[in-house]
């Protein structure tokens, strides 16, 4: 055998293995068993020197596979030495020949399987090399060049293919039809803290864990296995920064997948603000559209108050003074039946009336721009004032409270008394049926008066709670929807605010902050 620069060598328990003594066999059978077998055969006496190694052997037989794989050809070889058939046999194959030495001396029943390339030859070889009787060799080769240059090209392929994977700057892994790891490239270790060794051959529950989001991958990982067909969608990459999102492509590779994940977190950032910045445009189109609507109504509003301020407002004082002059003399009458019976038709046209002139009074304030009177103002008088000028039902109790001692304020005392008036109007409104209890805190904070007013009503539905404010809008059967719209308006022409506070079936409380001094208005 002409062999080789380099040997490989197999494990020990794969190089030696014990071969029974052939069975006895006719010269016909062996003649056509060795004259057409597809491989390489030769028959060969192993030379030793004086000291026992074997420096070179002797063909004894060859047949015409072996002759074509290596190069032979029709040269006589029989009875001359590999060395005279190859002129550079002892340079090149002294490995060669000592390990065929190894074999010979062991005698009987011994082989040895190597694989090596012959360099003069340009060939792979694979040799099963095996001791007939002790001093002799019997070798099989096979041609394997061709299977070793494809494994070759395959590792070639494999390396530049890894290159290429680690060269990509997204997560890029691939698995099995077991969902193993086989493949996981350095953006994966970056992206998700895990290092290659720590997932390669592991199961995908394993590496990324069991819950919602992994499920969900596998399976889609097991749909594209199933149907060959790939698949692309947008996800969070389980083990990946909780803020980072991923275009993930899946598509079918042999009995496995691979996976791309591209990083599109800035993508998906610009696509949240523009979805943001679109509800935001849609939100100021709305408010604006309302805002407009509301102008163009709150000019009709405006005339039509204009023409209730003249037209309405002196009858009604006039109507007004009549009813207290009234009362006045049917107070001076003797008590009779007749007289509780004018006094009750008295009572309950001036209240009417006066209802009639709140109607006008708020129409006329919401209408018309408002400019403050600043005066100094007690207001623990104001709200006693407004306390004294309401009908309190009997199931309702009013209490108020104040930080003593309580300063003057410089602000409208007809604005805070108009704000005072129609707050508690509508918390005494809020419990008409089942009675309850309102209460009036004042205190102070900073340069602001906060007053509060607390009932113990029916308190506001989440329904109506962004609509209280505006004009026109109410939830009574009797009303016109300007209270709370006027008091905003008041309270804002002052330099403050108001907000409230409120739970169903357990009442409301509107806070109101005012500015103890005009140089604080906002």
């Amino acid at each position: 055998m002409t062999e080789t620069i380099l040997l490989t060598q197999k494990k020990q328990s794969d190089i030696e293995t014990t071969v029974e003594q052939p069975m006895p066999r006719s010269q016909t059978i062996y003649q056509g068993l060795f004259t057409h077998m597809s491989d390489g055969f030769a028959y060969c006496k192993v030379i030793f020197d004086k000291s026992g190694h074997a420096v070179d052997y002797i063909f004894c037989d060859v047949n015409k596979p072996f002759r074509r794989i290596t190069k032979l050809g029709d040269i006589p070889v029989i009875g001359k030495k590999a060395s005279e058939v190859y002129p550079w046999f002892k340079e090149t194959c002294i490995d060669w020949v000592k390990l065929c030495g190894k074999v010979a001396q062991t005698g009987k029943g011994k082989c040895v399987i190597l694989e090596g390339y012959c360099k003069p030859l340009d060939r792979w070889f694979s040799s099963n090399v095996y001791c007939p009787e002790k001093g002799y060799i019997a070798m099989i080769n096979k041609d394997i060049t061709a299977r070793r240059k494809t494994e070759q090209a395959l590792r070639v392929s494999e390396k530049q293919y890894k290159k290429l994977a680690n060269s990509i700057t997204d997560p890029f892994f691939a698995l099995d039809s077991c969902l193993k790891f086989n493949y996981w490239n350095k953006a994966t270790e970056k992206f998700t803290g895990i290092k290659c060794a720590d997932a390669l051959g592991k199961h995908f529950f394993c590496v990324f864990g069991k819950n919602r989001i992994s499920r969900r991958f596998a399976g889609i990982y097991r749909d594209v296995m199933k149907t060959k067909n790939p698949r692309t969608f947008s996800s969070k990459l389980p083990k990946a920064g909780a803020g980072t999102f991923f275009e993930i492509e899946v598509y079918s590779t042999g009995n496995g997948i691979s996976v791309l994940a591209r990083d599109i977190t800035e993508r998906k950032k610009t696509q949240i603000s523009m979805e943001e910045y679109t509800k935001r445009l849609e939100e100021l189109v709305r408010i604006r559209t309302e805002k407009l609507n509301n102008a163009e109504r709150l000019a009709a509003i405006g005339e039509t108050a204009g023409m209730i301020g003249h037209d309405i407002r002196n009858p009604l004082q006039s109507i007004i003074g009549e009813l207290f002059l009234a009362k006045d003399e049917l107070s001076e009458f003797p008590d009779t039946d007749v007289k509780m019976r004018l006094m009750e038709c008295v009572n309950a046209v001036e209240e009417q009336t006066l209802y009639i002139n709140k109607i006008v009074a708020d129409l006329q304030d919401f209408a018309k721009p408002l400019t403050p009177c600043i005066a100094e103002t007690s207001l623990e008088e104001t709200i006693r004032a407004v306390s004294l000028t309401l009908d309190v039902p009997k199931n309702v109790h009013i209490s108020y409270s104040s930080v003593k001692p309580f300063p003057m304020l410089k602000t409208d005392p007809l604005f805070i008394k108009r704000i005072l008036s129609n707050l508690i109007r509508n918390g005494i409104q809020a419990m008409e049926t089942k009675g309850g209890e309102l209460a009036v805190h004042t205190s102070l904070r900073d340069k602001f008066v906060i007053v509060t007013i607390s009932d113990t009503g029916t308190g506001i539905s989440d329904e109506v709670r962004d609509k209280i404010f505006k004009p026109l809008f109410t939830t009574k059967s009797k009303g016109q929807g300007f209270g709370l719209a006027v008091v905003k308006k008041l309270a804002e022409a002052l330099g403050g605010n108001i907000r409230f506070e409120t739970q169903v079936d357990r009442g409301t409380t509107f806070i109101v902050e005012i500015p103890m001094r005009p140089n604080s208005l906002i």
